[in-house]
């Protein structure tokens, strides 16, 4: 999947890059999500520019919305195709919404509006 990542601290043109990582799988509980829109907040840019790394590479934003396609365990099938607004989808994990795909837990996957247009 094609995303942009940082792996030190710092303004974004300083730190960050781009290029082809691996699709994640969703685990127990988590959703994967082809994201449509990832939106950049204050707490995404402090923690690009100072907060501890808690991984080798961070693929940051918290915030986006996209299509669920594909489940975890213990996900209901229903949710399979879903349209979804994604929140805190990088909190306490590596992997954000400035990517193709994010995987995060069901319940930060909120089904949007049928009148919700998306990217």
């Amino acid at each position: 999947m094609r995303a942009a990542w940082y792996t030190k601290n710092g303004e974004a043109r300083g730190v960050l890059v781009t290029g082809e990582l691996p699709t994640p799988t969703p685990g127990p509980g988590e959703v994967r999500v082809r994201v449509a829109t990832s939106g950049v907040n204050p707490s995404d840019v402090k923690s690009r520019r100072s907060r501890p790394l808690t991984s080798d590479r961070i693929i940051p934003h918290s915030d986006g919305a996209g299509v669920i396609e594909a489940l975890g365990a213990e996900v209901s099938a229903a949710r399979l195709g879903e349209r979804v607004w994604i929140w805190n989808g990088q909190w306490q994990r590596p992997l954000g919404t400035a990517a193709e795909y994010i995987v995060l837990p069901a319940t930060q996957a909120v089904k949007l509006p049928d009148n919700t247009d998306l990217p």
